[in-house]
């Protein structure tokens, strides 16, 4: 068996953005209420989406950087407030702002499935920096490989990019079928049918209502197995274990 995780939404989150938005504008001197950096930040983070699988290199992520900066200045002055900072300064307040942490209990579950020997991997729709994403937040040596859609040229749900994740995880477990690793992500869209498409186990991860939910498609009639947390997967493979065990 082998595990590849989705990351953002699955593994971490980003800790309190609207707060240090708001926080980090203010040092400069432009004070805006919460919902506007809220809303503005929402446009932000879907243009930032759009274009990760384009940033593929440094250039072109500093690219990305200056149009998700020119995104959130544009997304607070359509809410009627100004914004007279320089455009340089706008994206060093968004770097600053972007801090990612791990959800409660990934560190210990994950560890918790290295020692069964389970061997695990990150695919994300991500820019060229997701190894440091997840090295940030303290999750990168769980992980045999991390490969995000701006190096493999392609992203999730695109068969191809689930069979480059594949390909990877066959490197460490040569005799890997497809039906035996699992792919875990919280996108029933993308992550879900994705993986079924390439031929990969989906694992299904539905948390509490989040603020910006990233799997916006529910189909209530998919038996596809479901987590609450990522913790589950330790009882699922422990189960897992004891019936293979028992033929």
């Amino acid at each position: 068996m082998y595990l590849i995780f989705d990351s953002y939404g699955t593994l971490m989150e980003m800790d309190d953005f609207y707060g240090r938005l708001q926080a980090n504008f203010a040092k400069l001197g432009a004070h805006f209420p919460p919902d506007v950096i809220k809303t503005a930040a929402h446009v932000e983070m879907r243009h930032y989406m759009k274009g990760a699988r384009l940033a593929n290199c440094l250039e072109s992520w500093n690219n990305l950087r200056r149009d998700c900066a020119l995104t959130l200045e544009n997304a607070i002055r359509e809410q009627g407030y100004k914004i007279e900072l320089p455009s340089e300064s706008v994206m060093q307040v968004l770097s600053d702002s972007v801090v990612y942490q791990p959800f409660p209990g990934v560190k210990a579950t994950l560890a918790g499935l290295r020692k069964r020997g389970l061997r695990l991997g990150v695919l994300s729709n991500w820019d060229f920096k997701l190894q440091n994403a997840l090295e940030d937040a303290g999750l990168l040596p769980f992980f045999d490989f991390a490969l995000s859609s701006a190096q493999a040229g392609s992203e999730k749900p695109a068969r191809d990019f689930f069979e480059k994740g594949f390909a990877l995880a066959r490197r460490f477990q040569p005799n890997l079928k497809p039906r035996e690793c699992f792919y875990i992500g919280d996108h029933y869209e993308k992550d879900v049918l994705g993986a079924r498409r390439a031929g990969l186990s989906p694992l299904w991860l539905v948390r509490n209502a989040r603020d910006l939910p990233s799997g916006e498609i529910h189909d209530a009639s998919d038996d596809v197995p479901r987590l609450k947390s990522l913790r589950d997967l330790l009882r699922i493979f422990r189960e897992k274990e004891a019936t293979d065990e028992h033929g």
